[in-house]
């Protein structure tokens, strides 16, 4: 139990009484509240309050500190005798115009002055009064000299060039009025959110192949050979093996040798299926600023031949460039509201299928050939707006690719059952599906702010 507590009124302005004896304080005495009479009242007994840090004060009672310019806008500023301060901003370049606009329309301050590039600017005799605000705005005023570390081509330094970085606001004011001035910016510029963008790629190849053939069991010996000398015909020789390997050591599942009314056959046949299933996936994380553009690129670069001014004899010119070819993403995050963002998407999946167009440098044995690539590619482009937690799936991006090529000896080839000893045969099919699944999140202090772990 409190000291106060329990008294009736009569007693409870005794007590307060002689708490305040106590403190050394004088209590104004009036009583007319409490029906014991009296001549003047004291506000802070009427508040219920008992001033000197045990209640509310009067007021006047309590001075605010004066603000430190230096603690509260840092080091990056001037400060003038009058009290004024003088703190500059940068901002992107074209931005500065926009800021200072918006100041000059919305802002709750009065205005001294507002001049771009030293145009418009006040009388410098005149004084700046207190409570009012200048505004000094430099255009392209950022400016960075940048040369290649690498030199020319002789190794020369180059002339160094201008990079503009960004614009220069300039503002004066008093430390309470630029203290309004910089909040205004906090709210209207520089509160650009930055959201993180997590992609998971799925690319699945799917490869069908079935290859088969007749292939000789060495070089000396005929497919077909009759084993006396003196005949007109010696041996019947071919070679049709298939595309994965030939001869004793190739995929090999049978090898025959025999003699049927005194002709040898020996021959290797081969026969191979295939079956694979290929399955990358790759998961990148990337944060960008709200606006801009998001990169998430893995692709490899191939040799390309663009083939131009070709010649009755043949010749030609060429000029080497190199395209990617895989998985390319583009994303422009937008925050609308709070929480909602809206992605404009645009992916792209390809790949090299084949060759084009194959063109031989001149007629001699010892020409060049050039070979152009054949790129097969898949876009997609979308926009979308989600909302916290949700992603998008993009798939579909399906290609297809089916191969079939076929050896044979001229109508031998086409003989029923045995007619599979005159040919060979190559088939596959190639199934790429790609698939991107893609979730947005706005990034908070806490994700900004937060230590790397190593």
């Amino acid at each position: 139990m409190t000291p106060l507590e329990g008294f009736e009124d009569d007693e409870y302005l005794a007590e307060l009484e002689r708490q305040y004896s106590d403190l050394g304080a004088q209590v104004p005495g009036d009583r007319t509240q409490a029906g014991q009479g009296g001549s003047e009242s004291d506000p802070r007994l009427a508040e219920g309050g008992l001033g000197d840090g045990l209640g509310p004060l009067l007021p006047g009672e309590f001075t605010e500190p004066p603000i430190n310019p230096y603690l509260e806008f840092g080091s990056q500023i001037y400060v003038y005798d009058s009290g004024l301060v003088m703190k500059p901003y940068t901002f992107p370049p074209t931005m500065g115009q926009h800021v200072l606009n918006l100041l000059t329309a919305y802002g709750d301050f009065p205005i001294y002055g507002a001049g771009v590039d030293g145009a418009g600017m006040p009388d410098s005799a005149t004084e700046q009064p207190l409570d009012s605000v200048l505004f000094d705005l430099r255009q392209n005023w950022s400016i960075e000299a940048w040369s290649d570390p690498r030199g020319g081509g002789n190794g020369a330094l180059q002339t160094p060039k201008p990079i503009i970085l960004g614009d220069l606001l300039i503002i004066t004011a008093a430390p309470k009025v630029l203290l309004n001035v910089e909040h205004f910016i906090n709210i209207f510029v520089e509160d650009v959110k930055q959201i993180e963008i997590e992609a998971k790629i799925v690319e699945v190849i799917t490869t069908e192949g079935l290859d088969y053939g007749v292939a000789k069991v060495d070089e000396n010996t005929p497919i077909f050979g009759l084993p006396s000398s003196g005949t007109l015909i010696h041996g019947i020789d071919f070679s049709m093996p298939n595309t994965v390997g030939s001869g004793v050591t190739g995929n090999s599942l049978l090898s025959v040798g025999a003699v049927f009314d005194g002709v040898v056959f020996n021959a290797v046949l081969e026969a191979v299926a295939s079956n694979e299933h290929v399955q990358i996936i790759s998961r990148p994380k990337v944060a960008v600023r709200e606006g801009a553009r998001a990169e998430i690129v893995n692709t490899t670069e191939i040799p390309f031949f663009n083939i131009s001014a070709i010649n009755s004899s043949g010749n030609f010119t060429t000029t080497l460039t190199y395209k990617p070819v895989g998985v390319q993403m583009y994303v422009i995050p937008r925050v609308v509201g709070d929480d909602t963002v809206v992605l404009s998407i645009d992916i792209e999946a390809s790949q090299q299928t084949g060759t084009a167009v194959t063109f031989s440098q001149g007629n001699s044995s010892d020409s060049a050939i050039v070979q152009v690539p054949l790129i097969s590619s898949r876009r997609a482009r979308t926009i979308v707006r989600l909302e916290p937690g949700q992603a998008v799936i993009l798939g579909g991006l399906i290609t297809e690719r089916n191969l079939e090529r076929e050896r044979k000896v001229p109508i031998l080839g086409d003989i029923p059952v045995l007619g599979y000893l005159f040919k060979s045969s190559f088939q596959t099919k190639e199934q790429t599906n790609v698939l991107f699944y893609i979730r947005p999140r706005i990034l908070q202090g806490g994700d900004l702010n937060s230590s790397l772990d190593y």
